[in-house]
């Protein structure tokens, strides 16, 4: 352990430094791990070396992470099921069979993204490539289709329960000392401290509003009305992927998420003694009290997953031995986020524990920042992290860890601590995946970025630059929002949350009709 100073900050600067640099997250935390160890370590390589291994080691030999490894293999697997079979497009096609007008079109594509909001990959490559010739024939501009695309991309998949996103934001609170142990920083568990989150990631609530007005009111200002100013349609003389939808059903699409959604609800319920399942716990305390988080998630991935191989084998889309090829092709899909997870863990592990990096924060910000103003600074960090390295989940593996032990530190408690100690936590988290989904969202060079533009077939700088006209009311709207939460925490998270979102509601919608009637002119 080393006193508390500025040299804590170190190893965070050096990774997001590197990632400005190299462009190379894995790189850039192993640079991290390096330099937190040698500050430990107070230089004794010998030292490091056995520290970041003993850290490995202890992070592998934890079975909830070895639950969140298969459970992303299991997720990308059933996403290449969905490709190699066809069943992701075609059931696309089915959903816009009948679409012949522009808002129709649109408002599938946004069906579409919520129906695929489990990753946002899957939800980006399979609605930008089935729609973008569908969007064609009825001239919508593919500018404006990249914007939906990528909107509800990776910001919904963040607040959904059931994602590769969610998956990895609990094992960040789990390595960031929230768990049900009496051991833990927070006692809580980490899937309940996560749904009590969402609500308050208000970048992502705002943004699928956004798009929802944007669409259902016919919005246009900037970049993106130029471009629908002079949309013409096209036909695409390719029939194959029309076609695609012949041979598939919704079902091949719906079950499996079904079953995944479905299997943890109710398995959570029954790890947690629900008194519905011969327990003694009431709904709320059933998921307070739940500590096979991740098994439950593997278990019910798993069922998913086979699920959709069965269907899949039975109407013959798919080969028995092609099995193996698909399971390794799911791993390859997630071996960097895997390891990414991994090397991520044991950085935060170095920050909390031996260098005691949040506690440094909130000692630099006691006395000089009042609380009502951590949520929005937390979200202004997060947010130019996030651009800087173009990793949201680079943002979660290094802030999570800082931020809880920040947030005991400035409230001047002795962990453990539980929820009803902390009522700025929820708030505080919120403000972080707020930014860190905004980064993601607005990042030039992030990797959804160039997967929404390619899948739309336009360039990536192109679909940046036309889509942040849109991105800064919401932007705008999230910083209010912030503000106002910060101001009202201590009158309770329901009124703080309610009349938070009712501001960042109001202003945004305000601001996309100001930019609707006075930011157009020029294009007409």
């Amino acid at each position: 352990m080393v006193n508390q100073n500025w040299i804590s900050l170190l190893p965070p600067l050096i990774v997001i430094g590197a990632i400005f640099i190299t462009r190379r997250l894995n790189i850039s935390l192993l640079l991290g791990i390096f330099s937190a160890g040698f500050i430990a370590a107070q230089g004794n390589m010998v030292t490091v070396i056995k520290m970041c291994i003993d850290k490995a080691i202890i992070h592998l030999a934890d079975i909830d992470n070895i639950y969140l490894y298969l459970l992303l293999i299991i997720i990308s697997s059933f996403i290449v099921v969905l490709t190699v079979t066809g069943s992701a497009a075609g059931c696309a096609q089915i959903i816009g069979k009948r679409m012949k007008t522009k808002r129709s079109v649109e408002m599938s594509s946004i069906l579409l993204a919520f129906l695929l909001s489990i990753d946002d990959y899957l939800s980006i490559l399979t609605v930008g490539f089935v729609m973008r010739p569908i969007a064609d024939r009825v001239a919508v501009a593919r500018t404006k289709l990249a914007y939906i695309v990528h909107a509800l991309a990776g910001p919904l998949v963040i607040i959904m329960p059931i994602s590769t996103w969610a998956a990895t934001i609990l094992v960040q609170l789990d390595n960031a000392g929230v768990g049900t142990s009496l051991t833990s920083k927070i006692v809580a568990d980490p899937f309940y401290v996560y749904i009590q989150t969402i609500p308050f990631v208000f970048y992502s609530l705002l943004l699928v509003v956004s798009v929802l007005y944007v669409v259902q009111n016919k919005i246009g200002f900037g970049l993106i009305y130029r471009d629908e100013c002079n949309a013409v349609p096209i036909y695409d003389d390719n029939e194959s992927i029309q076609e695609s939808g012949n041979k598939h059903s919704l079902i091949e699409l719906l079950m499996p998420i079904a079953l995944l959604v479905g299997g943890v609800f109710f398995g959570l319920l029954y790890a947690g003694n629900y008194h519905l399942f011969g327990g003694n716990n009431s709904f709320v305390d059933a998921f307070r009290n739940n500590s096979q988080t991740f098994f439950v998630f593997f278990m019910a991935g798993l069922c998913a997953l086979l699920s959709s191989v069965v269907l899949s084998l039975y109407k013959k889309l798919i080969r028995l031995k092609q099995l193996p090829a698909v399971v390794y092709e799911g791993f390859l899909l997630m071996k960097s986020s895997i390891v990414m997870v991994m090397l991520a863990s044991i950085l935060g592990s170095f920050l909390r524990l031996d260098l005691h990096t949040g506690s440094y924060v909130a000692s630099l910000l006691l006395g000089t920042a009042p609380l009502c103003l951590i949520p929005v600074m937390i979200f202004v960090v997060s947010l130019v992290i996030t651009l800087t390295t173009g990793s949201a989940w680079g943002t979660f593996s290094l802030l999570i860890p800082i931020t809880v032990q920040m947030i005991i530190a400035l409230l001047q408690l002795e962990a453990p601590v539980s929820l009803e100690q902390i009522p700025l936590l929820f708030t505080t988290l919120g403000a972080l995946l707020s930014g860190a989904a905004c980064g993601n969202h607005i990042a030039p060079f992030a990797e959804t970025t160039i997967m929404a533009a390619t899948s739309t077939g336009i360039e990536p700088l192109e679909h940046a630059r036309t889509q942040f006209a849109y991105a800064i009311p919401v932007i705008i709207s999230t910083f209010i929002s912030f503000v106002v939460a910060g101001l009202l925490y201590e009158r309770g998270l329901l009124i703080s949350w309610l009349v938070s979102l009712m501001v960042g509601m109001g202003v945004c919608v305000i601001l996309f009709y100001v930019g609707n009637r006075f930011f157009k002119i020029s294009f007409e």
